[in-house]
């Protein structure tokens, strides 16, 4: 394992797009975004293409890969930050220099569509890197400070973060509120356990149908012993979800890995009582003695916190946390 730099108080972060443009940011929205970064201390520095448009995407993967390329290349860049998810940044991995990547050491952060970017760079290079909030996450009015802190805490040099339920969540669209506010917050009933235990490995995973793009491909990380985070977006369905677990199962994931956890599933899904993700899980886990958490903050609701992707975690249904054990940088 190759660990990144520390992200330094008063250091640059590269915006790229590796998926959809930051031309779908309003200019107020993305206003928020840069002052709340910029009032942490964080110089920005964005992209080439970065509000490019190629079809559904920021730009053509030749752009998308130079982008991303560049920022890993600039010696003023300290850490390299996604704009914002969408589809198909798997297209820019054939392409990558990975030799280059793993020499910049740079801490990369995104999620949602940007999980095929954070194992495949595991994978191909073992460098760590970070699951967890996009440039567009800071751009909510309403940011959560649970947010906020696990992304300080982790890229920032602590040596052991520990993650409980937060308080509060939401998964309204912010920034289809007139004047973007306020949130509809809900409290929340903490995560829940669906097998009892505990488990340490490697944390893996992230976005559940783009984590199975990789399936099959050199870009698949090693399962083995390892703890695997899955989250989804509002857009699934039961039919989808199941799909992916038992397509998790036959590729003998659940044979390799020693926990499971799952983030919120926003309730667009549409989980009902005949039709539940418990059911599920325990369908696609039967004939293993795994752990489960889910409902826990790392989905495409609010808050989230950042997983360190290949470092060391460990999950304990009886105490409800989850523990990263550093270091994450260097």
């Amino acid at each position: 394992m190759s660990l990144p730099r520390k992200l330094p108080s008063g250091g640059t972060l590269g915006l790229v797009p590796p998926s959809s443009s930051a031309g779908l940011l309003s200019p107020r929205v993305w206003r928020i975004g840069a002052d709340r970064l910029q009032g942490k201390g964080f110089r920005l520095k964005v992209a080439d293409h970065a509000s490019g448009r190629h079809g559904h995407a920021s730009g053509t993967i030749e752009e998308r890969v130079e982008d991303l390329m560049d920022m890993f290349a600039d010696p003023e860049v300290d850490a390299i930050m996604c704009i914002i998810g969408g589809f198909n940044c798997h297209q820019l991995l054939e392409h990558l220099d990975y030799d280059l990547i793993y020499q910049a050491g740079k801490p990369f952060v995104g999620f949602s569509d940007i999980t095929a970017l954070n194992n495949a760079i595991w994978s191909r290079c073992g460098l760590l890197n970070f699951s967890g909030p996009c440039f567009i996450t800071f751009c909510q009015p309403e940011l959560p400070r649970y947010t906020e802190e696990c992304f300080e805490r982790v890229l920032m040099g602590e040596e052991e973060v520990q993650v409980r339920p937060s308080v509060m969540w939401a998964e309204d669209r912010w920034y289809d509120h007139p004047d973007l506010g306020p949130r509809e917050w809900k409290t929340n009933p903490g995560w829940r356990v669906l097998n009892p235990g505990r488990a340490r490995g490697t944390a893996l995973g992230g976005n559940l149908s783009t984590f199975m793009l990789l399936a099959g491909t050199e870009y698949w990380p090693d399962l083995e012993g390892a703890l695997l985070f899955l989250e989804e977006d509002g857009d699934e369905t039961p039919q989808t979800i199941d799909r992916h677990l038992t397509h998790l199962r036959h590729l003998g994931a659940f044979e390799s890995i020693s926990g499971l956890v799952l983030g919120r599933f926003p309730s667009q899904v549409g989980f009902s009582a005949q039709d539940g993700l418990e059911a599920m899980v325990q369908e696609a886990i039967k004939g293993y003695d795994l752990p489960v958490l889910a409902d826990v903050d790392i989905s495409h609701t609010d808050p989230l916190f950042t997983i360190p992707i290949g470092g060391r975690a460990e999950m304990d249904t009886d105490e409800g946390l989850l523990r990263f054990r550093g270091p994450f940088v260097r």
